[in-house]
C-alpha cells in the first residue's frame, strides 16, 4: 500500500484584497484536515506552505518599504506557526515556510528540493458554471508537479465513501490504481475501476463497425488487467469495475455523478513532443470540470518543467 511520508500542503492565506488573512477559505481547511489525517495514519511530516502571489508592481512596491514586506511575512508566519502547533497535537510533527512567488511553480520548487512524495491543496472555484471547477492553481499542479497531487473539494461528510479510480490500462494507470486501493483501505470506502476500451478502429476517420467478437476480446483483457491488480488489494468492499466505450472523459463525469464519487484517482501522461507540459487528451478535457477531490499521479518518468 503506498505510504507518502513528507506531505506539503499548500495554505492559501489571501482572502479578497488581502495577502493574509486569519480566516482560511474552505478549500484550504478541506486540504489541512486531509493532510492532517494521512500524516497520523501514516507517520509522516508536514510542511505547511504559504506562496504570496502577488504582481510585479505590488512585489516592488513591497520590496521598496521593508517594514510592509516583513509585515505581510510575519502574518503569513504567525498562521502557518499556528498549524504546525495544531499539528503537534494531532502528534504529527511539521514546519512552515512563507515564501514570495506563483503559487504552483514555489510549490513544485519545494517538491524538487525537498523531495516531498504528494503536495494537498484545496481549489478555488473560477466559475460558478460547472465547466470551471478546479482552479488553475489546481490544474497547473496537476500537469506540471512531479510527485502525486490531491485537490481537495469541501464536502459535508468528512469520511470519503465511494472512490473511482480512472483507469487507462497503461503504467501510469497502474500507479493510479494503487493509490486509489490505498484509499479505499484507509477509509473502508467502495472502490470503482472504469475504463474506457479503446479500440484500434475508432483511430480512423470514420468509425468502424467492430465485430463481436473482438469487442469481448477487448472488454476481456481490460477487464482481466484490472481484477489482476484488484486481487492485491486486500479491500473489505468488493470492487466495482465499469467498461465503457466511447468518450472517456465523459464517462468519467458520468459515473461520479451516478456513484457519488468523492475522490477520483487518474494519471496525467505528457502529450508526446511536450514531455512535462501539457496532459493528454482525456485529462486536458476532464481537469478543469472535475465536480469532486482528486488524487493525480505522473508517469515515473515524468520530469517537470519548473527548474531551481
Amino acid at each position: 500500500m503506498k505510504q507518502f511520508k513528507n506531505i506539503l500542503v499548500g495554505v492559501d492565506l489571501s482572502q479578497g484584497d488581502r495577502l493574509v488573512s486569519d480566516e482560511l477559505p474552505p478549500p484550504t481547511l478541506e486540504a489541512i484536515e486531509r493532510a492532517l489525517w494521512l500524516a497520523k495514519l501514516n507517520s509522516a511530516r508536514l510542511l505547511f506552505f504559504n506562496a504570496i502571489d502577488i504582481s510585479a508592481a505590488a512585489q516592488r512596491m513591497i520590496d521598496e518599504s521593508e517594514g510592509e514586506k516583513n509585515s505581510v511575512q510575519e502574518e503569513s508566519k504567525s498562521v502557518l506557526l499556528g498549524l504546525v502547533a495544531r499539528a503537534a497535537e494531532y502528534g504529527v510533527t511539521a514546519d512552515s515556510e512563507v515564501t514570495f512567488g506563483k503559487s504552483w511553480v514555489e510549490i513544485i520548487r519545494r517538491v524538487l528540493i525537498r523531495d516531498h512524495d504528494l503536495v494537498v491543496v484545496g481549489t478555488r472555484h473560477l466559475s460558478a458554471t460547472w465547466s470551471v471547477i478546479i482552479g488553475s492553481t489546481g490544474i497547473k499542479l496537476l500537469r506540471k508537479c512531479p510527485c502525486p497531487v490531491w485537490i481537495t473539494q469541501p464536502q459535508e461528510n468528512k469520511q470519503i465513501e465511494s472512490i473511482l479510480v480512472a483507469h487507462d490500462l497503461k503504467p501510469v494507470g497502474d500507479l493510479a490504481m494503487e493509490l486509489g486501493c490505498s484509499m479505499a483501505r484507509l477509509h473502508d470506502a467502495q472502490l470503482h475501476v472504469l475504463h474506457s476500451v479503446e479500440f484500434p478502429e475508432f483511430d480512423n476517420a470514420f468509425e468502424q463497425h467492430v465485430a463481436d467478437d473482438k469487442m469481448a476480446f477487448y472488454r476481456s483483457n481490460a477487464k482481466g488487467h484490472i481484477e489482476a491488480q484488484l486481487a492485491n488489494c486486500n479491500l473489505t468492499k468488493t470492487p466495482r469495475i465499469h467498461l465503457v466505450t466511447g468518450s472517456a472523459d465523459l464517462a468519467v463525469l458520468e459515473h461520479i455523478a451516478k456513484y457519488n464519487i468523492q475522490l477520483l484517482t487518474m494519471g496525467t501522461i505528457a502529450r508526446s513532443g511536450i514531455p512535462g507540459f501539457i496532459t493528454g487528451n482525456t485529462a486536458e478535457r476532464l481537469l478543469p470540470g472535475i465536480p469532486c477531490s482528486v488524487l493525480a499521479v505522473k508517469p515515473a518518468d515524468f520530469v517537470s518543467p519548473v527548474t531551481l
